[in-house]
């Protein structure tokens, strides 16, 4: 959920000076060690207190950056005051630098954080791996999501995790790593290259991450995907909120090309650790026409979440748009 450097984004001085722009590119992996350190020597309560004054610090200094997330809290919580949103977005962001001390705290003490999961209608994931077709468990960015993916693992979930590939380099290799050592397999997906590249790159890129995706569902596993963010700019209008919102459907056609079920799952952070709330399976036909049943499978899916983003928006992590049209 961290977002890569990318040129464009960058001062024109940095397009100017290479060394600068290269040393730039960087900060995200420098900040990441930094808080590594940070985190390795402070309790876990120290951690969150300081997650939470680096989420006030980032709010102050570039409110801006902040401006998708507050037009995406505004389409799901429409007719909130400014002053209750700024309220709502600061909590959201504190919740976002948590996710952060989780990525780097968990993997340090990984029975504890299972012991803080409580899972909730397990049996909808577990009945669907056991008839050994694989299990697509879809979720938002949303929660404790690394909490939560952790501890699933930790208690025999064994689930892997579809990824953007983050720049620079050394900042993916670094939290891969970290999942890497709870059991996590990381499937890398290199959107900024498919986006940068021809259709054919694009392709071969998209390819051999999917290739990897049908690899572990065929061996009977579960695969976790987030549906909320139109990474390469090629969803589908779906309605979200009432709203047309580019969704990318290929969630959906993973599982109805493998035969793997469709679970949608939600990880709430509480304050005594991670709820797992798993919905009942979304069951799909596969001899329907393909474009009309993947919608519709999609929009079930994105009904499971509404309730619940409306209940803790706080919790509702995402820093681009959702929406192509900006919130009434």
């Amino acid at each position: 959920m961290v977002e890569a450097a990318r040129e464009s984004t960058l001062p024109a001085r940095s397009r100017l000076f290479p060394w600068r722009q290269r040393r730039e590119s960087m900060l995200p992996y420098h900040g990441y060690r930094i808080a590594s350190v940070l985190v390795r020597v402070l309790p876990r309560r120290a951690s969150f207190v300081l997650a939470d004054r680096v989420a006030d610090v980032l709010l102050a200094a570039a409110p801006s950056k902040f401006d998708a997330l507050r037009d995406n809290l505004h389409h799901a919580i429409p007719g909130t005051s400014e002053r209750a949103m700024r309220r709502i977005v600061r909590r959201n962001v504190r919740d976002l630098t948590r996710s952060w001390v989780d990525v780097i705290a968990i993997p340090l003490d990984v029975s504890t954080t299972t012991r803080r999961l409580r899972e909730v209608d397990l049996h909808h994931y577990t009945d669907a791996l056991a008839r050994g077709n694989g299990v697509v468990v879809v979720s938002m960015h949303f929660g404790a999501w690394e909490a939560g993916l952790a501890a699933w693992n930790g208690g025999g979930g064994r689930l892997a995790l579809l990824a953007e590939q983050l720049r620079p380099q050394k900042l993916f290799d670094a939290i891969a790593g970290a999942r890497g050592a709870l059991g996590i397999k990381v499937i890398p997906i290199d959107i900024e290259a498919m986006l940068q590249g021809d259709a054919q790159t694009a392709r071969r890129i998209g390819a051999s991450a999917m290739r990897e995706v049908f690899k572990h569902l065929r061996g009977g596993g579960g695969v976790a995907i987030a549906i909320d963010r139109d990474l390469s700019g090629t969803g589908t209008l779906v309605p979200f909120f009432g709203q047309p919102a580019p969704i990318p459907l290929g969630v959906v056609d993973v599982a109805m090309r493998s035969g793997a079920a469709v679970v949608p799952i939600a990880l709430l952070r509480t304050s005594w650790g991670v709820e797992g709330m798993v919905f009942p399976e979304i069951t799909y036909d596969v001899g329907a026409p393909r474009e009309q049943e993947t919608e519709r499978v999609a929009r079930a899916i994105l009904a499971r979440f509404e309730t619940l983003i409306r209940q803790h928006p706080e919790q509702w992590h995402v820093l681009d748009r959702v929406w192509t049209e900006p919130a009434a």
